[in-house]
């Protein structure tokens, strides 16, 4: 079966055009028409300010910002957690584990240089800087080792726009240096030699927009600030000027060289014969002066495309346990989650199904959804009071191996059936405790249909 659909995918992508399949009447990108024809098969568009976006990625808080969402991903591929399975609905079958092998292999190394982290880190780098992350694909002639991925400079990726759709027609252009404007010197690439992965991708133009480029005035202002704060602080500026009205010149020079001689370095006190003396500012000569609560604005202005909290910037003053906790699970939904499924969807799409033509297996994150583990712990203490759940069933939902003890196996109401039996064998016949909950659990136990009948779970949940 599996074979089939491969042979039919293989014989649709030679056809180029389905048959029945409608042409399309609107115009893509119609707002770049005005710039000369792009859809000329010579002129692919370029993305600009390459070069900026680079060294903006270098910077202290841009670098803080792409750390935090690149390393849980790149940990996820390190640690493999990570699995090509079946999709949902699909029977487990030996070419179904063979095709899960391969896959397995191809994505384990991409290529001699990569492992699947190296591969992920790049990619996720290029998408978080310029909004765009390319990985070149090829499909050799080892069965057992079919498909090889190789990272790719997305910032070096010119498009086409008014590429067809044609299986054997060029739809990106590699480029050397930055200079190559709008040039058709390069390596062509058909559309599925590139896998080009676009963070928030509009109906303007081909190309996506990377949080590094949304917050690219931000960082800017932000540099600014900081160097007038290193120059400000690192060149120590007097503070005060001092005038001494009707004073001459040989005075004040003579008052200027007592001064160096004597007060300089002497710690005594300065005492003056002048009349009427006079002091201004110069500056603040305090924190204010340095602009450090425009920075720590422009700082949280840097955090907020990147959909990552300001404590993860370094900005801590305003930040608790309970609040710290909350923002970390946030950051991990807006941000982490979202690329991660960005790099899934492609990964299945272009590789798994459209490259090696496998349509029934998928790759999937393992541990990507994390559960709040209180809210957890807190509906599994109403099912397991309701009777709903055992502790062992409830350890296997979070990876825990079963409890040696027969209790693990056990309901609540059965718990306290027995607890009351084994105080009342110790008391010699006195069955009471505190509450007399056991009691009332074994008589309620006693006159139900068994020890799980609904009697007893009803009397169990009353007391």
């Amino acid at each position: 079966m599996a074979g089939a659909i491969k042979r039919a995918w293989e014989k649709a992508k030679k056809i180029g055009r389905r048959r029945g399949e409608p042409e399309r009447e609107t115009t893509l990108y119609p707002r770049l028409m005005n710039v000369g024809g792009f859809t000329t098969r010579e002129r692919p568009l370029i993305k600009p300010t390459a070069m900026n976006l680079r060294r903006f990625s270098r910077t202290p808080y841009a670098r803080r910002a792409i750390n935090t969402i690149k390393e849980p991903i790149a940990s996820l591929c390190e640690g493999e957690k990570w699995e090509i399975a079946p999709k949902a609905g699909v029977t487990l079958s030996r070419e179904i584990e063979r095709q899960i092998e391969i896959v397995t292999q191809c994505f384990r190394k991409p290529n001699n240089d990569d492992s699947f982290r190296t591969l992920n880190e790049q990619v996720i780098e290029d998408i978080l800087t310029g909004g765009a992350g390319a990985i070149e694909q090829q499909v050799g002639s080892d069965p057992v080792r079919p498909l090889w991925m190789w990272p790719v400079d997305g910032l070096s990726i010119q498009i086409y726009a008014g590429w067809s759709g044609g299986a054997k027609e060029a739809r990106y252009l590699q480029t050397l240096g930055y200079g190559n404007i709008g040039g058709v010197q390069g390596v062509p690439l058909r559309n599925d030699e590139l896998i080009y992965i676009r963070k928030d991708p509009t109906t303007e133009n081909p190309f996506g927009f990377g949080p590094l480029e949304i917050a690219f005035a931000t960082i800017n202002r932000q540099l600014s600030g900081a160097e007038y704060a290193g120059n400000v602080a690192g060149n120590a500026q007097p503070e005060n000027i001092i005038i001494f009205p009707g004073a001459t010149a040989q005075q004040i020079q003579t008052l200027r060289a007592w001064w160096k001689n004597e007060i300089e370095g002497q710690g005594t006190t300065p005492i003056v014969g002048f009349q009427d003396m006079k002091g201004f500012k110069l500056h603040k000569g305090t924190d204010a002066a340095l602009y450090l609560g425009y920075q720590a604005f422009l700082i949280r202005e840097i955090a907020t495309p990147f959909g990552i909290s300001p404590q993860n910037m370094g900005l801590e003053a305003d930040v608790n346990r309970n609040t710290a906790e909350v923002a970390e699970d946030r950051d991990w939904n807006t941000a982490i989650i979202p690329m991660a499924q960005l790099l899934r969807s492609h990964y299945n799409r272009e590789c798994i199904e459209a490259r090696l033509g496998f349509s029934q297996i998928q790759f999937k994150w393992i541990g990507l959804e994390r559960d709040d583990e209180t809210e957890t712990a807190r509906r599994y203490s109403i099912y397991y009071k309701s009777n709903g759940v055992t502790p062992n069933e409830h350890r296997g939902t979070i990876g825990m191996p079963p409890m040696e003890s027969p209790i693990g196996d056990m309901t609540w109401a059965e718990t306290q059936v027995l607890i009351g039996k084994r105080k009342s064998r110790d008391g010699g016949g006195n069955a009471e405790d505190d509450d007399g909950a056991e009691e009332e659990e074994d008589q309620g136990m006693k006159s139900g249909k068994g020890k799980n009948g609904k009697n007893g779970e009803a009397k169990s949940a009353g007391s």
